[in-house]
């Protein structure tokens, strides 16, 4: 194969020129695998508009250099030598995890082809080219399986990873996750008028109620590198608490989160909230400002205070100062990311339905991680089919069960049901 850096990048992305009599497009697909070429395509790759998980600095400073990744992987179609649409990836050695409701199973080790983002022209036939260029690379024995991440299922490439692949590499049962947004208004007034008139009143009331009932209460916005410290230091004293560190998920203070919170305070990126009840941190909320567009990150309260849905208080302060462009900031979208939630049906003004899909390789090792995933999603999907309308219930509950266990962990004491 070529290499990469060969890639012309002084004229626009290609664009479908073919008239009569004109010779047919000679169109090519190469590869980038090292962090060294990938300054040879910033020109092009800058020129199309991204979202902060495929930029190419939060990839080459976050990414490409957190643990368990290999090298890039981004596979880019030229057409006459002009780069036309580029999918953004990256090579990781580490365990495929698949789970039933919270409960994790145990991982197979394996090697994946990881792709955040698809850039440029992303016609059907492009998209084609792009899902092949995959496929080979897994019968060569690049990777054991690729996952190309938060596709909408409307979307041409998600289509395409699904019906291209043969039965043995194939995805049966993609993991569905909702997707949803906020458009911010310019006013407060606006997101509650959106809402139901009960639930409206009761939210009213509750941030009206707690900082009545806590005089001293107050919010700070942490921005910049100099404040990560105290950022880290008390939000880590909330996310010990809370059901997501039950779980190994959610904001944790180790290399990896500094590392990508650290990007975006030095980027000018960094938004995070933090609501106190006097000097004591009772919930947090943190994201990243990109493009006009707030991306949801990490959130938790101090389940000592849920009765006061601290969570829900710092949530529609910090919407109140989007509207009102604080500090400067001019947020026209919230994203929530993916996963459902009460709090996000109330806010969004719109969502969507994703899938991460997998593509697995022609192989022993691939034909296994298919099965596990496959029999796995089943049972998940069958269960929520099962639980129907108790099953936000049934999740209220576990998710308490996992907030004291991690509470009770956090102070060195073991819960009733431990003993």
């Amino acid at each position: 194969m070529k290499n990469a850096s060969a890639v012309v990048l002084s004229e626009a992305p290609a664009r479908d020129r073919r008239a009569v009599g004109s010779p047919d497009p000679v169109e090519e697909v190469r590869i980038v695998r090292s962090l060294e070429e990938i300054e040879s395509i910033r020109p092009i790759w800058s020129s199309w508009k991204s979202d902060r998980d495929s930029d190419l600095d939060f990839c080459l400073e976050v990414v490409w250099t957190r643990k368990g990744v290999v090298r890039p992987h981004v596979v880019i179609l030229l057409n006459n030598g002009r780069p036309e649409a580029m999918l953004v990836g990256r090579l990781e050695q580490g365990r495929m995890i698949s789970k039933i409701g919270y409960v994790r199973l145990p991982g197979i080790s394996c090697r994946s082809l990881v792709f955040s983002g698809i850039l440029g022209n992303t016609s059907p036939g492009n998209c084609g080219k792009l899902i092949r260029s995959i496929m080979t690379s897994l019968r060569k024995g690049e990777a054991d399986a690729a996952v190309l991440e938060g596709l909408p299922l409307q979307c041409d490439l998600h289509r395409t990873a699904l019906g291209a692949p043969g039965p043995l590499s194939r995805d049966w049962i993609p993991a569905i996750r909702e997707h949803e947004v906020m458009v911010v208004p310019d006013s407060i007034e606006e997101v509650y008028r959106r809402m139901s008139a009960k639930h409206r009143k009761n939210l009213r009331r509750e941030v009206k109620h707690f900082f009545a009932q806590f005089k001293e209460a107050s919010i700070v916005c942490y921005a910049g590198e100099s404040q990560l410290d105290t950022l880290f230091r008390d939000a880590e004293l909330i996310a010990k608490k809370t059901y997501q560190r039950a779980l190994g998920a959610g904001f944790a203070d180790n290399k990896s989160v500094r590392q990508s919170l650290g990007h975006a305070a030095r980027r000018g990126w960094l938004r995070a909230n933090v609501l106190y009840v006097g000097e004591r941190p009772v919930a947090f909320w943190i994201g990243t400002l990109y493009r006009h567009t707030f991306v949801s990150e990490y959130m938790g309260y101090d389940p000592e205070f849920r009765r006061s849905s601290p969570g829900m208080v710092l949530i529609m302060r910090v919407i109140d100062g989007f509207c009102q462009r604080q500090n400067g900031d001019i947020v026209n979208e919230l994203d929530f990311g993916s996963g459902s939630a009460e709090y996000k049906q109330s806010l969004s003004t719109r969502g969507s339905v994703e899938a991460s899909v997998f593509i697995f390789s022609p192989s022993a090792r691939g034909a296994a991680l298919n099965l596990t995933r496959t029999v796995s999603n089943f049972i998940d999907r069958l269960a929520r089919k099962f639980l129907g309308p108790a099953q936000r219930a049934v999740k209220k509950a576990w998710r308490s069960r996992l907030a004291s266990k991690a509470a009770a962990a956090s102070l060195g004491t073991t819960t009733k049901e431990e003993m």
